[in-house]
């Protein structure tokens, strides 16, 4: 009998464990830049925030076909298939991922920018190609699998985000989504404007799948509305407003429109009258936050808020991308 128990309890945990994890009703986000691989104090302050996503970012595929933490362009996290990244970083992590879905950010170049991510995606997605140290395809063996393996099993990721904005190929994209659901992970998109790439996957990509968009309404994105593009693209998926915040570029005043808590709730007060059914937002990003406290924005440049501390700071943050919902 106890035998019987004992495979009945794996099996149960095994399903569990493979099971996708579902976005929160009211997602509140957070993009953690800077973090890896981190400090004790700046995790237990973002636990304490009690955001119910965190999108670790950026990371980048090299074309040896490592990847790399956008904080430490020195040293690979995944090498050879394996975890070679802090390992103090996986308990930070794991601490998070307690109460919070944690989705990893896949970040592309810019424009005039040197290869990397999206365009090793795009070539190696064909096994036919012969690429020195890299196994092509997306069978199990294949490098891009495997990448997205470490991160599930490793890191802990429930869900992957891509934030293509130059290369825009839709077919390694949509092979991504298939992966991500052999994995049982999700996938999420961050665009910045409409365009026939982002509809591209989202017509072939099971909806179960890539299961939110995260709009950037900052920089090349400074137009967007979350409730223009659900009309323009009507994706069954819920899209969230990302707001860049002041900290922003090490700048106290407004840099790449990031904005002040106050007018974080002047905007999502408009995006939630465009679209009444919104049912999260997101800030881009952690680095930033802190770089608000460390440069005193609230002495030097009181227009720009009010917060002393990060812990004050991430809680008018995440009370302004509240507004509303």
């Amino acid at each position: 009998m106890r035998v019987l128990l004992l495979l009945s309890y794996l099996t149960v945990s095994s399903l569990f464990c493979a099971a996708q994890v579902p976005l929160p009703a009211k997602n509140l986000s957070i993009f953690g830049r800077g973090m890896y691989p981190g400090d004790d104090s700046t995790y237990a302050l973002l636990q304490e925030a009690g955001f119910n996503t965190v999108l670790l970012s950026s990371f980048y595929i090299h074309g040896d076909g490592d990847l790399y933490s956008g904080d430490d362009n020195q040293h690979p996290v995944i090498h050879d298939g394996k975890w070679v990244g802090d390992t103090a970083y996986l308990r930070r992590v794991a601490a998070l991922k307690k109460g919070a879905r944690i989705e990893i950010l896949l970040e592309g170049r810019w424009y005039n920018q040197p290869p990397n991510t999206f365009d090793f995606m795009r070539d190696w997605v064909d096994s036919t190609k012969q690429v020195p140290g890299v196994v092509t395809g997306v069978g199990d063996n294949s490098t891009l699998f495997t990448i997205c393996k470490v991160l599930k099993e490793v890191v802990g990721a429930d869900a992957f985000c891509i934030d293509d904005e130059s290369v825009y190929d839709s077919h390694s994209i949509i092979e991504m989504g298939k992966i991500a659901a052999r994995l049982k992970m999700h996938m999420t998109l961050c665009p910045f404007r409409v365009n026939e790439f982002w509809s591209t996957v989202l017509k072939n990509t099971d909806p179960k799948v890539v299961d939110a968009i995260y709009l950037q309404c900052y920089d090349g994105g400074r137009n967007a509305n979350p409730g223009l593009w659900k009309n323009a693209m009507k994706p069954v998926q819920p899209v969230y407003p990302i707001f860049m915040c002041r900290g922003a570029f090490s700048t106290c005043g407004t840099s790449h429109n990031s904005k002040t808590v106050e007018e974080i709730k002047g905007e999502m007060t408009r995006f939630k009258k465009d679209y009444p059914e919104m049912s999260g937002a997101s800030i881009w990003q952690m680095a930033d936050v802190k770089n608000f406290v460390k440069n005193n924005c609230a002495v030097v440049d009181p227009s720009s808020g009010t917060a002393r501390s990060v812990k004050e700071f991430l809680a008018q943050i995440k009370g302004a991308l509240s507004t509303g919902l």
